[in-house]
């Protein structure tokens, strides 16, 4: 399906696996986890599946929810009084307003709370971002990070507009802080076991790391190439030991054969149900208002196509057939999120299909502006077909 864009450099690899009625109807890994070994694609190839974490943080928070130690009404300052008196930016110019109300938990679920993205800011607010270390490692303690985020004002008054950011790490500490616990041991003990999901993970073991998938971007030829460094210094290329801050937002490395566990829970049908019928419902129904899904901007593209609006902690299908490339394809009701470094997934409950691709394609915005990159979305685009075939 995509040996030509391997052939000429445009993709080193992918794994896809499309799952219909109980069965793997197709599954298929072509190319290269690492270009300098040439160590081929496989099937359990350990993957940075970068904001496809987004969901599962989600998740784990409605758990949480139906256990009654959080509710979606509920300030952040119940648990961190360190963003009780936020300010919101009003111009670049540096002029502030006081926060109209405070921050809850339904803010940080739908990319409403204010929180932002370094790399989608300019000047002094984005040089205030870098405090908070790189998107997904970070050497600040999950206290420091904290005191960091609520020391930043907000690009945008909390409830009010669709911001895509941190957002989703502050409600993964919020998760530790509840359950005392790290992130990682509150998936692995709520999500990670009881789905059988026994490669995914913050920190890959030694065991497995010679199955993780190179960091794999472009060069100024617009060719696939093994990295030294990780794109605007997201992350590091090793992840030191006892690193204590785990990114709820962007941290996990997942197998496609493990997301595909977890991605089944939302077709609520004969496997292991996590959540009550209801709360899935509740995330996969669009909370955004028609504004907000209308001036919804990722790097100055529209996010949220007449066809789409986001759940809590994933994107939404709200007509009746949507097969975009991003955010995710299906039926009315199909949700998924996709990853910066390739991954993309959606699982369609009316079709009870869950279609997942997952590989390594790091590019930076200024490559992107190039037009680097962009074969990606048409490897994705041909998955995407290949799969509608299947179901008619």
């Amino acid at each position: 399906m995509f040996q030509t864009l391997i052939e000429n450099k445009k993709l080193a690899g992918a794994n896809c696996v499309f799952w219909k009625d109980g069965d793997l109807v197709y599954q298929d890994s072509q190319g290269y986890r690492n270009l300098n070994t040439r160590q081929p694609m496989t099937v359990d190839t350990i993957f940075r599946i970068s904001s496809m974490t987004k969901p599962v943080t989600s998740v784990l928070a409605m758990m949480l929810l139906e256990e009654s130690k959080l509710d979606l009404t509920d300030p952040v300052t119940k648990w961190f009084p360190e963003f009780e008196k936020m300010k919101v930016r009003r111009s670049h110019s540096g002029e502030f307003e006081d926060a109209i109300r405070p921050i809850t938990i339904l803010d940080l679920l739908t990319h409403r709370a204010g929180f932002t993205y370094s790399e989608f800011l300019e000047g002094t607010p984005r040089e205030d971002y870098q405090v908070l270390g790189g998107d997904i490692d970070s050497e600040l303690t999950t206290k420091q990070w904290i005191q960091e985020l609520a020391g930043l004002p907000l690009v945008s008054q909390p409830g009010n507009i669709f911001n895509y950011g941190r957002s989703t790490d502050l409600l993964g500490i919020l998760i530790a802080t509840i359950e005392e616990k790290t992130l990682g041991r509150v998936m692995e003990e709520k999500i990670f076991g009881p789905l059988g999901m026994s490669d995914t993970f913050f920190d890959v073991p030694g065991s497995k790391k010679n199955r993780c998938a190179a960091d794999i971007g472009f060069d100024e030829s617009g060719h696939v190439t093994n990295l030294e460094t990780v794109p605007l210094n997201m992350a590091f290329k090793n992840r030191p030991a006892g690193l204590e801050y785990q990114s709820g937002g962007q941290g996990l490395w997942s197998t496609i054969g493990d997301y595909l566990q977890f991605a089944k829970i939302f077709l609520q049908g004969g496997h292991t149900q996590l959540l009550k019928p209801e709360t899935i419902d509740l995330m996969c129904t669009n909370h955004l208002t028609p504004s907000q899904r209308a001036d919804s901007r990722l790097m100055g593209t529209p996010i949220f196509k007449e066809n789409y609006g986001f759940g809590l902690g994933l994107a939404t299908v709200c007509s009746e057939n949507a097969y975009e490339t991003i955010p995710c394809a299906g039926s009315k009701g199909s949700v998924g999120w996709p990853g910066a470094y390739g991954g993309w997934w959606s699982a369609d409950p009316n079709n009870n299909t869950v279609a997942i691709f997952m590989t390594h394609s790091m590019t930076t915005p200024g490559q992107l502006a190039q037009g680097i990159g962009f074969e990606l979305y048409e490897a994705i685009d041909l998955f995407i077909n290949a799969t509608r075939n299947i179901i008619n």
